[in-house]
């Protein structure tokens, strides 16, 4: 071999080893600078970072689930609270591998639920739980949830005997009044395939101060797992997140907590690593009161069962908007929905013509009849020249059209002779109403623009779910829906309440609330007060009152329609007369309204009290009942007596 043979191949060894120098610095400079933490890849796309990858492989960690925020009453009542249950759970990684001795585990598990489950039964759901691959514990099944303490008790005494098995703790939604106030308060229950879809990226947001190199912070800190509550009416829908502004925030879901451990190449314990408590989530003060509820719903329960119908009761401030009560009738236990139906009795429930999954109060439509006047009284004084001394005379009915249709009064075939505007008013006389259209000037068009203007034909925007707006008709409505043109009987119909309008009770709350505060039309607020969890670091919230609109009209014309609704009690042939008490300073306005030919008058009963001062508005409806004197204002007059008595005027 030449010497210059050799120093080629030198050469060409020291380039090799040079090249292979260069692609190991390469190699380490990709794994520990440029690819350790998280990178995006020439396409955009989001990796995780090796640094991650390797602390995925040499931890594990368990979400220990956080109990939900409690709903109170205005004083402080609990209405839902979060207990405890236990659940049977497998881990995997800790059964035997022994078939023997996997099947003896399988035995003496079937001994111990004492029936409630079989071997088979146990021998499939291990199968299951195990193909799934989890490190986790898992529940057994429907059979081992909320289980009784003798046989939590039974699985600890022989925890040494039971490899795999332990009992975990977890929370279920409670209601300790079962139906009272079950339709605002809604229901908590497991989360749905669509709703994790819709949730499942959204991260706990972390404290101030909280580092994020801590190693839990490692992995993704979701706020929803597969096995999480979530609201799904009522408060506990509108208050699981906060949607108004920037990413959506928890309120009621709490922080879990999370124990996260060292394992070892089987995904076994070693140690603990770190471990975060869980943290209960935000306190909710509600602006019902527990008190006035109770009384509503035991009133409204006697009345609806003795017609066979339905009713609603919805009690407001008339200064801030707060609603003290608001209850529907039927209803159901709450506890029932967190628990979970049996297939029989949810079709015995959703078969019921009465509805009683429906919050009646802003989900149910209905004509107001006569208790609409109050309405139309506003709207006559503010576009025609009717004053209050303009008399009509009442025959009982009257004729119209061509065809010379009937038009009778309520008292029809007696009559309420000559009377006055406020005369009208507290006698709800149908034929002053009809009088005001045809000799007073009164259109259709104005009694539109005032029944929008007091909140009608639209959602109050109270926050919870299935609001519907009911309807304010006009011409070109009927003509878009209808295919006919407006008739002067369409207006005789809408100005005593009937036609095709239809409203919820909560609607006329808040008109009535509007006609004893001076023409402010308040936005109802359901929730006084959140006081948010320790973590989050902040004050809290307060509700404040909010005005949707002004109704423009003038003073004048509001305290004519009060002084209407105040003669209905006090003089001795109002609608409301059997209300009059010195004590009571009720003013309201009776309404019956035909919804079906065949079937009883709705009875309706809006006022509001203390007369010269307002301070609470009241609405109550029970469906096919006959007249509001008899059926809904004795409700209405206990409710706001024990308002006044509680808060005063």
């Amino acid at each position: 071999m030449t010497l210059a043979g050799f120093d080629i191949r030198l050469k060409a060894l020291g380039v090799l080893m040079g090249v292979v120098l260069i692609a190991l610095i390469g190699r380490l400079w990709m794994l520990q600078i440029t690819r350790w933490s998280d990178y995006c890849t020439s396409d955009g796309e989001l990796r995780v970072g090796y640094r991650k990858l390797a602390l995925f492989n040499r931890t594990a960690a368990i979400r220990t689930p956080a109990p939900r925020g409690t709903i109170y009453d205005r004083q402080g009542n609990m209405l839902a609270e979060t207990r405890a249950v236990w659940s049977a759970c497998i881990t995997p990684a800790d059964l035997p591998d022994d078939l023997a001795q996997r099947e003896e585990l399988i035995v003496r598990l079937a001994s111990i639920f004492r029936g409630s489950a079989t071997s088979a039964e146990i021998r499939e759901a291990i199968g299951g739980i195990c193909a799934q691959g989890s490190v986790d514990p898992l529940p057994l099944g429907s059979f081992a949830e909320d289980i009784p303490l003798e046989i939590v008790a039974d699985i600890e005494e022989h925890r040494s005997e039971l490899p795999g098995v332990s009992v975990i703790e977890h929370f279920r939604r409670h209601y300790p009044y079962g139906k009272l106030a079950a339709h605002v308060l809604g229901y908590a229950r497991g989360i749905t395939d669509e709703q994790y879809e819709e949730v499942k990226e959204l991260e706990c947001p972390a404290p101030p101060g909280e580092s994020g190199d801590d190693t839990e912070a490692v992995r993704a800190d979701r706020v929803y797992a597969r096995d999480s509550e979530f609201g799904q009416t009522g408060i506990e829908w509108a208050l699981e997140l906060n949607r108004s502004n920037g990413p959506p925030t928890p309120i009621l879901q709490g922080r879990h907590g999370i124990l996260e451990y060292q394992v070892d190449v089987r995904n076994r314990p070693l140690r603990v690593i770190r471990e975060r408590l869980p943290e209960r989530g935000a306190s909710v003060y509600l602006t019902l009161d527990l008190e006035l509820q109770k009384l509503a719903e035991e009133a409204l329960h006697q009345t609806v069962e003795h017609y066979g119908t339905t009713g609603v009761v919805v009690l407001m401030d008339v200064r801030t908007g707060e609603v003290l009560v608001m209850c529907s009738r039927p209803s159901v236990d709450a506890n029932r929905w967190a628990a979970g139906f049996t297939d029989e009795a949810y079709e015995t429930l959703a078969n019921d013509p009465r509805k009683p999954f429906y919050n009646k109060a802003i989900s149910g439509e209905y004509p107001p009849g006569s208790a609409f006047k109050i309405i139309s009284a506003v709207a006559a004084l503010q576009t025609t020249s009717v004053r209050p001394s303009h008399t009509f005379v009442c025959g009982g009915i009257i004729h119209e059209g061509t065809d010379h249709q009937p038009f009778r009064c309520w008292v029809y075939p007696d009559r309420h002779r000559r009377l006055d505007f406020l005369w009208a008013i507290a006698k709800s006389c149908d034929v002053y109403f009809y009088e005001l259209v045809r000799k007073g000037g009164l259109t259709s068009e104005a009694i539109a623009k005032y029944a929008r203007a007091f909140g009608l034909g639209e959602s109050t925007n109270c926050g919870l779910p299935a609001e519907v707006d009911g309807l304010v008709p006009d011409r070109t409505w009927k003509l878009d829906e209808k295919g006919e043109g407006w008739w002067t009987g369409d207006t005789l119909q809408f100005v005593i309440g009937q036609s095709f309008l239809t409203v919820t009770p909560l609607q006329m709350t808040v008109a009535t609330a509007a006609i004893a505060n001076g023409g402010k039309v308040l936005k109802p607020q359901l929730v006084r007060k959140i006081v948010w969890p320790a973590h989050v670091r902040r004050g809290p919230t307060i509700y404040k009152a909010q005005v949707t609109r002004e109704v423009k009209a003038a003073p004048e014309s509001l305290k004519m329609v009060r002084d209407g609704m105040r003669l209905a009690v006090t003089a001795e042939k109002g609608t409301a007369h059997n209300l009059a008490d010195p004590n009571l300073p009720l003013a309201g306005k009776t309404g019956s309204a035909q919804s079906y030919l065949d079937r009883q008058t709705h009875a309706w009963f809006v006022c509001y009290a203390p007369d010269d001062h307002p301070r609470f508005a009241c609405a109550v409806l029970v469906t096919e009942a006959g007249y509001g004197s008899t059926a809904a204002a004795p409700i209405a007059a206990k409710v706001m007596g024990a308002a006044l008595r509680k808060y005063g005027g």
